[in-house]
């Protein structure tokens, strides 16, 4: 095999890898068949159906009700945040399908190439030479001058015919593998495409049902108002006015344990921090601070400081270790904040200027995996961020995991906002908003309701993310 050879097989083998595309797909499989909030909504008909249910039972059942629509709502969006996350992985598997069949097709014409100078040199040989055999050297030769110069010419072109050879060999195993890679990116494209297209069809099955399940909790909300009204000796319009005040109560609440919850996370992060840091050797130094000199020659205090340095070093290590794996919330969101100051790319005047562009969008309809005219909310952060100058990608799990985390003690406009059903597993977030400042982010949500601004903690707080992302 020669040398020229070896190069063209190392070159089909480097081709070949990097062909190889890993599409991930999302970790978490929504079923849109699991539709949460239905027994919520159940027992609350009971609730306002029943004629012996008193204040507290229809107070309560309203309470419910708020949190079916929410269960419902968050179903659809994580239904729809596994369309999106299919659908990048399926453009990829075309863009992947596609720089196969490029690379492919190169192929193919370097081959047919390598025959057309194959066949030339054969023509040549046999024109010249009479045979491409050492006989054809010698047969019809009058001298033995016109033997030794027809050899010669004959070696030349032989040596000319097998470089040509190994070159259509190399180029038969570039194209073939290179078809191969081809076919198998076509097969990898379908099926992302088929599965793109089930996670749509769930996608909208669940939007559905999240839409009929907060038409059903509306009107037995109303109804439980009814007979709320009726218990109190009081008008349908003043116990919707206590109501109100009642759900703020909640909200105000809910908006607590969410800060406590993020004030524990970002706590919890500097305790990390500072656990994983190297202490200083300047410790000694404080306790010798009685200055007589035996203190310093005395044996006790320096076999303390030895036994205290490795337990520092090699216990200390590994116990953060241990702490960052079991608790999911530190895994994955913990370690990004250690380094805020070099993590992320923007400038504040780049996330102002997102959160600006994001605000012309109020009013947009909602359409699932829209980036304009229509929306969906990664859509809106996405486009938001492009026009700042940051590209980010196009689904609200793969935007948090490319963002840097930090703690909403930080939260500065055009950051991200994150929600998930469980707020310690990334990959079960199914939606994401971009704060504009004054406590408000901008986002889209649901057919039902264009796009639009809201309080930072005037919806799903429990299941707003530990931390904020920043491009």
């Amino acid at each position: 095999m020669t040398a020229g050879f070896k190069r063209v097989l190392a070159l089909a083998a480097m081709f070949a890898l990097a062909s190889v595309v890993v599409v991930a797909g999302p970790t978490h499989r929504a079923l849109a068949e699991d539709y949460p909030g239905q027994a919520e909504i159940d027992e609350a008909r009971k609730a306002a159906n029943d004629l012996a249910a008193g204040i507290d039972e229809l107070d309560n059942a309203i309470v419910a009700l708020g949190e079916a629509r929410e269960k419902a709502t968050a179903n659809a969006l994580l239904a729809g945040e596994d369309y999106i996350q299919a659908q990048e992985a399926s453009d990829a598997a075309q863009d992947t399908l596609e720089a196969a069949n490029k690379r492919a097709r190169q192929a193919e014409k370097e081959l047919a190439e390598a025959r057309e100078n194959l066949a030339s040199v054969a023509q040549a040989a046999y024109r010249d030479s009479g045979s491409m055999s050492q006989i054809g050297a010698v047969v019809g030769a009058d001298t033995v001058d016109e033997v030794i110069a027809r050899s010669e010419a004959f070696a030349r072109g032989s040596d000319e015919a097998d470089m040509w050879v190994q070159r259509v060999k190399a180029a038969e195993l570039v194209a073939s593998t290179m078809r191969s890679y081809a076919d198998d990116a076509a097969t990898e494209a379908a099926e992302a495409a088929a599965e793109a297209q089930a996670k749509y069809a769930e996608a909208q099955d669940a939007q559905a049902h999240a839409e009929e399940a907060v038409a059903i909790a509306n009107e037995t909300r109303a109804d439980a108002v009814t007979r709320l009204a009726e218990l109190r000796g009081v008008t349908i319009a003043l116990e919707e006015e206590r109501q109100a005040g009642l759900e703020a109560e909640r909200q105000a609440a809910a908006q607590a344990e969410a800060e406590a919850r993020q004030k524990a996370a970002e706590e919890a992060a500097k305790a990390e921090e500072e656990a994983s840091r190297p202490r200083p050797t300047s410790t000694p130094t404080k306790t010798s601070t009685p200055k007589p000199s035996a203190t310093k020659t005395s044996t006790p205090k320096p076999t303390a400081t030895k036994t205290s340095e490795p337990e520092e070093t090699k216990t200390s290590e590994p116990e953060p270790t241990t702490t960052t794996s079991t608790p999911k919330p530190t895994t994955t969101s913990t370690p990004k904040p250690e380094q805020p100051g070099t993590s992320w790319n923007s400038t504040a005047a780049q996330g102002k200027k997102a959160a600006e562009y994001s605000q012309t969008l109020i009013g947009a309809e909602y359409l699932l995996g829209g980036s304009g005219p229509k929306y969906d909310c990664s859509g809106v952060t996405s486009v938001s961020w492009l026009e700042a100058g940051q590209w980010i990608t196009r689904s609200s799990r793969t935007q948090y995991q490319a963002t840097t985390h930090l703690s909403y003690s930080q939260i500065r406009e055009g950051d991200l906002v994150f929600y998930a059903t469980d707020t310690s597993d990334p990959s079960t977030i199914y939606h994401v908003a971009i704060y504009i400042g004054n406590g408000q982010v901008m986002e889209a949500v649901n057919y039902s309701k264009p796009a639009g601004v809201r309080g930072l903690y005037a919806w799903m707080t429990s299941n707003m993310m530990p931390f904020i992302g920043r491009p």
